[in-house]
């Protein structure tokens, strides 16, 4: 059990540097080219974890799921991402991405029509008005509709969770991410062909790249899962109540990001909220690992 929770943080540990590390290497580095390279060295990491026997098990209606949720939730989605977190604090992005496991349990109650208890509807509003308070700016439309453009992200991540099951059940996880990563990496190499931006890695930029490709979105995903294995799926989401916090703290000593009131008190409830939902015993149904 230990060894469970050692892989578990240590895995949340590593997907809350995210924020920082992307945020220091899109200085030099267009959002989406960032996320391309991302998605190959992910790919490379995922590759000995794929399991290839079992893609048998796949229909063809599969494949077609898998293609354009790869695309369009992977691809775009992320993008959306990446692009939303180039114009609005680190911090900032990591509170609001952490409303995912909530666009969870909604979508899985719209399309699977799954039974929850009233408190998860009560964690749900709190939730939605946590991130209205961290992203709303009084007067600053632009801040404000790059924030939209990470929680639409964060949406379309919950809706590749949800529909995802599906097929990850029926062969791997990490089979299910490489081949998303896979559509996803040529749907964000048509964006780029698309608006004439340059796929270039400088030299300067490489070794930021490779950590948030090989150990951010390949290892920790990785590490997270070996995880989940031991100590179950409810309490390994658990851990990712964590995530946030630590990457506001990242951001505060290494990007100088300051912390408002507002931004304070909607982290907090966006923080009570997932536990009060997700509070270990209800059946899970979240899957990270941007």
């Amino acid at each position: 059990m230990l060894k469970g929770y050692l892989y578990t943080y240590a895995a949340i540990a590593i997907f809350s540097s995210l924020e920082v590390s992307s945020k220091l290497t899109t200085v030099s580095m267009p959002p989406l080219v960032l996320w391309f390279f991302r998605m190959v060295f992910g790919i490379l990491v995922l590759f000995p974890f794929v399991k290839f026997r079992k893609l048998k098990n796949l229909s063809k209606v599969d494949w077609i799921n898998m293609a354009w949720l790869g695309s369009v939730t992977v691809g775009i989605g992320v993008s959306l991402f990446h692009i939303g977190l180039y114009h609005v604090g680190a911090s900032e992005v990591a509170i609001i991405t952490s409303s995912n496991p909530l666009f969870v349990l909604l979508f899985s109650k719209l399309i699977y029509k799954e039974k929850f208890k009233l408190r998860v509807y009560i964690g749900m509003g709190l939730g939605f008005l946590g991130v209205i308070m961290v992203a709303y700016k009084p007067g600053h439309f632009f801040t404000s509709f790059y924030s939209l453009c990470i929680l639409v992200s964060a949406i379309l991540f919950a809706i590749y969770t949800v529909l995802g099951r599906k097929i990850s059940r029926k062969t791997s996880s990490s089979t299910l991410n490489f081949f998303a990563f896979i559509f996803g990496m040529f749907t964000v190499l048509i964006i780029l062909f698309l608006i004439h931006e340059p796929i270039i890695l400088p030299l300067k930029e490489i070794w930021n790249v490779l950590y948030l490709g090989m150990v951010v979105t390949g290892l920790a995903y990785v590490l997270f899962f070996q995880g989940v294995k031991i100590v179950g799926a409810s309490l390994g989401s658990m851990a990712f109540f964590v995530k946030p916090w630590l990457a506001s703290l990242l951001a505060f000593f290494i990007l100088r990001e300051e912390f408002t009131i507002l931004k304070i008190f909607g982290g907090i409830l966006m923080a009570v909220a997932l536990i009060i939902a997700y509070w270990p015993g209800k059946k899970e149904l979240v899957r990270k690992g941007r």
